[in-house]
This record gives structure tokens, C-alpha cells and sequence, in this order.
């Protein structure tokens, strides 16, 4: 019998058979240098990643609705299949989409749903599902129960980590509110607004209540009623209706707004302190907490997008990102293309950069992964490009991303029947390209950015310098009009604290390393390339 959830507050804990060992698990995610993208549902295996063998997928498997309730929706077996070759198994489910049909009864379903400011649940039909879809609300601690409930069955069965999908996707307002961000204003959650004015304007009397935020005198934040009272404690739903903003209430108007705060989407930002962000990360860490605290072994936590407390970030790429400021505010366009082909002459070298640097403040030195996200028109673009200049995509924007200190995720499969990497043609491509990665692994271990400027006589190259101990310097080609227009003679500089013992080559272009043409006096160092096709790297020895 189908598990579902069935109580307030309380979640039913099933008995889980116990697993057989498993095989050692493989290493930390700071080891990690080739990562895939294959997600399938839980009871299925992707044969690819047996060829691409990459060190870690982002997430092998996917949670959804009520596939994954029970120990027995899931194909374990393939573990130990992954562990032999030396990958690790991530296992992950969306944190916030929810149906009717996961929930025992409509009444349970409405509590997990998130609410509008009139107290309504808040629809996602743009989602296109045949079943109405809602945003399930990580502040009620039911809610948090039930993520945490499929995400101890995954772990009891064996995966190294759990990858949870759109966090704090509950805050948009969906197509209803043109996303506004009319969601998220449910009991629980309106609670914690009222805890944390509380705790952050602690001597505020009525009259500053009421001056600073347009209180009145039968609707303030009391420290002597529990918060959870609606009735005699701050409604901020009533605050909303009194002064019309229940339809927008990130109005700029309305002086409670920046206390609210404005939720991005798989984003945490460290300097954000408002009050959605400081209980997002607060409920966020518990649930980490929790997964670490019943594993009891070392396990590996990551999300779509940048979050705090993870052991390695894993970036969705799909359109109205948040990454850079565009007119149409569509964000980075991480899949560049024009007519139908492949621009690479763009170059993401400083969206890459913002996405490192940004993962550093959030959540410290961990591997950032980027994956080309689903199903949305980047992806689209991408499956349709003709066959080399979707290879092309790796060859340019993949080693960019490398040159970067991120990691590519090799896109292989997805979960709603697009055509697969093998079907594509591509399998055989990735499959050797992502060798050179693996056999030079010890380059991107250390790929924190370095602080001396790099220089480079060819136009329309992207050059960067990593490294603390290693230093490394990468050359990315965005010579391209539907193919690659390889430069020669290419000229690079820098300027190190002393002149390295020995300078090679290395490229996934051409087989073997090289030894450059190359000079240096007191630190300046001046590299001459004889031919840059794609990407090459100069080591620093």
C-alpha cells in the first residue's frame, strides 16, 4: 500500500528492509572533476553513465509526487553499480512541488500549500501539468517533515547524497500574480514575520509601530501573545487588505515589503537579512542538519542554484536567471545561439566568474556545477542544434566553464522524454572529450581564481588565471561563425611572484602536452601558443 502523508504535524515512519552493504563510496565532492547530468525516475538506470563514468551526476534520480513514497518505487541495485566505477549516487526530489494525490485528504494538501495574502492557496497551472500543481510551504514544519520523510528513504537505501530541487520555490506568486510574489503569506509563515519583527525591533512601542510601518492600534506584533495567534497577535494578511496591497504586496509602498523581503528564485543570498531569507536559511540548515544527523555516515548535500551549507552547488542554467541584467530581464543567455546555430563568438566568461564568486559568499569553497536546465527554450536550443556545434557547445562554453573554476554538468538525460545523448549522437563525444578532464584532474582541483591580471595579444579569446599552489593559465577561443577559427601564434602575459621552473601545454584539442615558447625575467612571464583551437591550458610548473 502506497504511503501518504495523513497526519498534521505527524509523519508516518514505515519500517525500511535493511540493504545490503554497499560498495566504498567515492570520494568528497571536492575531489570531483567530471560531472554528468542524468536524472531518471526512481526505479529507473541510465546505461550512459556506465560509459561517461563521470565522478558524480547531479542527481541520478528524482523524487516526484508520489513516486518515491515507499522503498520499493526504487532501484537500489544500481548503487553499487555506480560505486564500482567510481561515481557517486545522488539521490533528489523537487522540495516544492506538491498534487492532491500526495496527500491523503484535500485538507491536508491545503495545509502544505503555500497562500496568497488573502489566504488563499496560490495555483500553479503555468507549470502545464494535467493535475493541478501548488508550491508546498517549507514553514510549515508538517511540510518539512514530509521532504525529510522521502529524503530518509533514499539515504536508508544506500545514496551518497541528496540533491533537493527549488528550495524556495513557494514566494512567486505564479502566473495568477504575474509573479509578483503574492505567495507564501499562510499562518506558519506569517508567524515568523511576526517573530522576526519581534526579535528585531525588540523596544518598538505601538506609537513606532505605528509610525514606522503604518500599524494600527488592533493589529501590532505582541511579545506577550504567542505569535501563531492570529487573532490577537500582528496579522500581516490583515495589514495587507487595510491597505490594499493583498494583491501586490511587494508594493514599493508598503513600508513592511523590505522587511519581507523579495525571494529569488534558487537563490541565498549571504547579505540578504530580511525575513524571508533569514527563516529560508533557518529552515534550509535544519533540514541539512537533520539528513546529516540520520545518516550517520558522510553524506553529500546540494540543491539547484546557490545555497549555504551544501558540499557542492549545482546551477541550474535556464532563462530569467537572475545572473545578469538584461532589457527583457531573461538573465545570461548561458545557451548563446542565433538563428538557430551556435554563437559562439559570445563568451560567458563573466557570468561563469559571478557564479563562482557568488557560491564563495553563500556557501564558501565548494565545487559549483552548471547543468543546462529542463524543459525550458535553453535546453531546447541546445538539443537542436545540428550535431558539431552541439559539440561545440562543450568544446567552447564548457571549457569556459572549466577556465572559470565551475564544472560542467555533460548533459545526458532528462526526465521528460527529450532525445537522449546517445540518441543525439553525443555520447561517444562526451565520453572521450571528459577524458582529458579526468586525466587532468589535478589542474581543476585547484581552481580558485587567481589575483594577477592575465593578458592575451589575439582578440575575442577569454584568458584566466587559477590556481594557489598550481597556477594554470586558460585560453578559451570565441573565434566562431558555425565552426571554430583556430588562431595561431597567440601571446599570453603575467606577472607572478617569480618565474615558474617549467611551462607546458595541455588541451582536450590535441593529444599529449607540449612545451611553449616562452620567456621569463624577474616574474614576467611572457607564453607564445602556436595554434589555439578551442580551449588550452598553460601549466605553470
Amino acid at each position: 500500500m502506497r504511503r501518504r502523508w495523513t497526519t498534521f504535524g505527524i509523519v508516518l515512519v514505515l519500517a525500511t528492509p535493511a540493504y545490503p552493504a554497499q560498495a566504498a563510496r567515492p570520494e568528497g565532492a571536492r575531489d570531483f572533476t567530471v560531472y554528468g547530468f542524468s536524472q531518471s525516475d526512481v526505479d529507473q538506470e541510465d546505461p550512459q553513465v556506465y560509459r561517461l563514468k563521470p565522478d558524480t551526476t547531479v542527481r541520478a534520480i528524482g523524487k516526484w509526487s508520489t513516486s518515491g513514497d515507499e522503498p520499493g518505487d526504487y532501484n537500489f541495485g544500481q548503487i553499487a553499480r555506480y560505486h564500482a566505477q567510481g561515481t557517486a549516487f545522488m539521490g533528489s526530489g523537487t522540495a516544492s512541488i506538491i498534487f492532491p494525490q500526495d496527500f491523503a485528504s484535500t485538507e491536508i494538501f491545503d495545509d502544505m500549500s503555500t497562500r496568497d495574502a488573502n489566504g488563499d492557496p496560490v495555483p500553479h497551472d503555468e507549470f502545464g501539468f494535467p493535475i493541478p500543481a501548488r508550491r508546498g510551504n517549507i514553514f510549515n514544519p508538517a511540510y518539512r517533515a514530509y521532504l525529510l520523510g522521502w529524503a530518509k528513504i533514499q539515504l536508508d537505501g544506500g545514496v551518497d547524497g541528496i540533491n533537493l530541487d527549488e528550495v524556495n520555490g513557494g514566494f512567486s506568486g505564479g502566473q495568477k500574480y504575474g509573479f509578483n510574489g503574492n505567495e507564501g503569506f499562510d499562518d506558519y509563515t506569517i508567524a515568523d514575520f511576526t517573530r522576526y519583527l519581534l526579535a528585531k525591533y525588540p523596544d518598538y512601542t505601538g506609537a513606532l509601530w505605528a509610525s514606522h510601518f503604518g500599524m494600527t492600534t488592533d493589529n501590532l506584533p505582541r511579545a506577550d501573545v504567542p505569535a501563531a495567534d492570529l487573532a490577537r497577535n500582528f496579522n500581516y494578511r490583515t495589514y495587507l487588505r487595510a491597505n490594499g496591497w493583498n494583491l501586490d504586496p511587494l508594493n514599493a509602498a508598503n513600508p513592511l515589503a523590505k522587511e519581507w523581503g523579495r525571494v529569488t528564485a534558487n537563490r541565498m543570498y549571504a547579505g540578504d537579512t530580511s525575513f524571508t531569507a533569514t527563516y529560508l536559511r533557518r529552515y534550509w540548515k535544519s533540514i541539512v542538519d537533520e539528513l546529516r544527523r540520520y545518516a550517520r555516515r558522510p553524506i553529500l548535500i546540494s540543491s539547484n542554484g546557490l545555497w549555504p551549507y551544501v558540499d557542492f552547488n549545482s546551477v541550474g542554467l535556464y532563462p530569467w536567471n537572475p545572473d545578469e541584467q538584461t532589457p527583457d530581464f531573461r538573465g545570461a543567455d548561458y545557451v548563446p545561439v542565433v538563428d538557430g546555430h551556435l554563437n559562439g563568438a559570445k563568451s560567458l566568461q563573466a557570468n561563469y566568474q559571478y557564479l563562482k564568486r557568488t557560491s564563495n559568499e553563500i556557501a564558501g569553497d565548494v565545487p559549483v556545477a552548471v547543468f543546462i536546465d529542463w524543459p525550458n527554450d535553453m535546453m531546447t536550443n541546445y538539443l537542436n542544434l545540428p550535431l558539431e556545434e552541439r559539440k561545440d557547445y562543450w568544446r567552447i562554453f564548457g571549457a569556459e566553464a572549466y577556465a572559470n573554476g565551475l564544472f560542467p554538468a555533460f548533459h545526458l538525460k532528462d526526465t521528460v522524454g527529450s532525445p537522449t545523448a546517445e540518441q543525439l549522437g553525443m555520447l561517444d563525444f562526451l565520453t572521450t572529450y571528459s577524458q582529458f578532464y579526468k586525466d587532468h584532474r589535478r589542474i581543476y582541483r585547484d581552481n580558485v581564481p587567481a589575483p594577477q591580471p592575465v593578458r592575451v595579444g589575439t582578440p575575442n579569446v577569454s584568458v584566466s588565471l587559477l590556481g594557489t599552489r598550481l597556477k594554470t593559465v586558460h585560453l578559451v577561443n570565441h573565434n566562431y561563425n558555425r565552426a571554430i577559427v583556430p588562431q595561431t601564434g597567440v601571446t599570453v602575459g603575467v606577472d607572478l611572484p617569480s618565474c615558474p621552473r617549467r611551462v607546458t601545454l595541455v588541451s582536450p584539442d590535441r593529444a599529449g602536452s607540449r612545451t611553449p615558447a616562452s620567456t621569463c625575467r624577474h616574474g614576467r612571464l611572457s607564453v607564445t601558443v602556436d595554434r589555439l583551437d578551442y580551449y588550452s591550458v598553460i601549466v605553470l610548473g
